[in-house]
């Protein structure tokens, strides 16, 4: 297995400053992500606080909806520098620098750091990170209400995609790999920890869901 500091050193160099910058022209401009854009549809159905913690948020799309719907507080975890620098420079120029916050680094070492909220986001994360256990323990730990997720597909056609990127990676010379996880392991680690489904659907090839605290 990948050494998770040397994997999010991977991750910080693949999602770059230049990346970023291309993604949050695109938000300006057509706003969230098609499978953001769900996520925070099953959000919506279920937002009953006014703090949020958003997991590998990038450009931080989710934060900024959730400000805009009259949430209090945000804060955002992410292992890469341009995305965070970013997002910080968009809370500065709308005045929300004082409503967010932002980690830098790895989110299974940072959470003891970060209080807990109504809500916890994790879009397309968990297929970014090889310990995925870790990451919805913390996550569950972290919210009074719901963690909401984006991640893969399982199967044959899932890991002839995941070799590809594995491989790609490996010809750039970065440590970071993707990951494809079994969809029923996620969703029993989630019922472990006393949680229970509330929205879910299929957009090929995520899964979008929603968990509650039972």
């Amino acid at each position: 297995m990948t050494d998770l500091k040397e994997h999010c050193c991977g991750a910080d160099q693949l999602f770059d400053s230049k990346t970023a910058k291309k993604q949050y022209k695109k938000y300006l401009k057509k706003g969230p992500s098609k499978i953001t854009k769900k996520l925070i549809g099953q959000l919506e159905k279920n937002n009953t606080g006014v703090s949020l913690l958003d997991v590998g948020g990038g450009i931080g799309a989710i934060q900024w909806w959730f400000l805009n719907q009259g949430g209090k507080q945000t804060f955002g975890v992410d292992a890469s520098t341009g995305y965070t620098d970013l997002a910080q420079g968009h809370a500065k120029k709308n005045n929300l620098n004082e409503i967010t916050h932002f980690i830098i680094g790895d989110f299974t070492t940072k959470a003891k750091e970060l209080p807990k909220v109504d809500h916890v986001t994790l879009d397309k994360v968990i297929c970014c990170y090889p310990d995925y256990e870790s990451i919805i323990n913390q996550a569950c730990t972290k919210t009074l209400n719901t963690v909401s997720l984006s991640y893969p597909m399982d199967g044959s056609i899932a890991n002839i995609f995941r070799s590809m990127g594995v491989l790609f990676m490996k010809l750039t010379g970065n440590p970071f790999k993707p990951y494809i996880h079994n969809v029923s392991s996620v969703r029993k680690l989630f019922i472990e920890n006393g949680f229970k489904v509330k929205e879910k659907e299929l957009s090929f090839p995520w899964h979008i869901e929603t968990y509650a605290k039972k």
